[in-house]
């Protein structure tokens, strides 16, 4: 598909193909093959609107940012659950447009608001921060997710410029299996699993964990499923983060 397209494309256009399972395999191998100033990512379930790569392009340069993530609406395969509201979102790395559009642009620039599903880097920023680690990302056997998380906390922890592109638009597609609670609690347990590994800054501490256990059961009292899930997921994440921990010891 892509060589066919590659031959009536209007831009030069190939395809390399990388040994090593993974997407950070795949986006180090990326940077490695292309001598471009800027390199951008979206992932294999993911559409980009026309003018996305236009967009992203425009909010770096004139920002003089480092990376930059845009936004990332969910495009649903079949209806989802009532329980799955907005709030959840930030579980399958989509975005809630509206709420985001509403808010100012700074309240928008937060680690958790950054997917690898719509990203621009500067190719520079490799060299100064490193590229994405490989001993991270859930693939084969391994569990332990969060990859882009760790190099974007790393971008700004040494003084990186980061920020978001709300005109940046790319649809990510979710299909049914990813729309069940144990897939949530699967993929929230990695990712804390990931945070605890990489010793990034978190949240998951014991009075963490009992105040969303009581936030949970209080939900599911009141027949809130989408609260009551969403802190039991906090949950799962809390102790993903210390499994994280031990493996990293």
């Amino acid at each position: 598909v892509v060589d066919d397209f590659a031959r009536a494309a209007a831009l030069p256009m190939r395809r390399v193909f990388e040994p090593h399972p993974g997407s950070s395999f795949a986006r180090n191998r990326a940077v490695d093959e292309t001598a471009a100033d800027y390199i951008f990512f979206i992932d294999d379930d993911a559409i980009a609107e026309r003018d996305w790569a236009v967009e992203l392009l425009d909010a770096m340069r004139r920002r003089d940012l480092d990376a930059a993530c845009g936004m990332v609406m969910p495009r649903w395969s079949s209806p989802p659950p009532d329980w799955l509201g907005p709030s959840l979102w930030v579980k399958l790395a989509v975005h809630d447009r509206r709420a985001l559009e509403a808010a100012p642009l700074a309240s928008a620039e937060r680690l958790d608001n950054y997917f690898s599903a719509n990203v621009g880097f500067k190719r520079s920023a490799f060299a100064r921060f490193g590229n994405f680690r490989e001993d991270l990302g859930v693939v084969g056997g391994n569990p332990i997710s969060g990859e882009d998380t760790e190099l974007f906390a790393r971008i700004l922890a040494r003084g990186g410029a980061m920020g978001f592109a709300p005109r940046a638009l790319v649809h990510h597609l979710i299909p049914p299996e990813r729309m069940t609670v144990a897939y949530l609690r699967r993929k929230s347990f990695a990712f804390g699993m990931g945070t605890g590994f990489a010793r990034l800054p978190s949240h998951n501490r014991l009075d963490k964990l009992v105040r969303n256990g009581v936030r949970m059961a209080a939900a599911a009292l009141h027949g809130d499923s989408e609260r009551a899930i969403y802190h039991e997921l906090e949950c799962a994440n809390f102790f993903g983060y210390w499994r994280g921990r031990l493996i990293a010891r």
